[in-house]
């Protein structure tokens, strides 16, 4: 195979060069955040709780789009929603995906007692969409999702 690379001319530098180059193209490719996220998500969600999730605008989750420390990357979270008796948030499940726990932090609510509202730092493993999901008091799943791009793996 040597004497082929040769025959065509080809360096071993020139080689490893566009071996090395195509690798950081699929490498780019995978970090992107990929059309089809928002199935990946909801099969994620629908194989851990058991739901199938809808995205809403009624979750916020403000994260910083680069952190630099995965270790301790802020998040808040809020939901709208007026927490009576009859429309209120249970439970919020923070997810990341790449991470090797994927459930990050649940936080559950009281209606009538407790505002929809989290603000909270979290471990990141690697460049991810982080999901938060709502469970409602009558079943329903809302789900939001933040891409964070971090330096530095958190779970290391």
């Amino acid at each position: 195979m040597v004497e082929e690379i040769r025959a065509a001319g080809l360096t071993r530098r020139a080689v490893l060069t566009a071996a090395v180059a195509g690798g950081a193209g699929i490498a780019g490719a995978m970090l992107a955040s990929p059309a089809n996220a928002s199935d990946d998500a909801a099969e994620l969600i629908k194989h851990l709780i058991g739901k199938t999730p809808t995205e809403s605008d009624r979750l916020q989750l403000a994260m910083p789009r680069v952190f630099a420390n995965g270790y301790t990357v802020p998040l808040t979270l809020v939901i709208d929603s007026p927490m009576t008796e009859s429309d209120h948030v249970r439970d919020v499940r923070v997810l990341a995906p790449r991470n090797p726990l994927i459930t990050v932090a649940t936080f559950h609510f009281v209606p009538q007692r407790s505002e929809p509202r989290v603000s909270t730092r979290i471990r990141l493993a690697q460049p991810q969409d982080v999901l938060a999901v709502a469970e409602m008091n009558d079943g329903t799943l809302l789900m939001t999702r933040a891409w964070v791009e971090v330096a530095t793996n958190g779970c290391a």
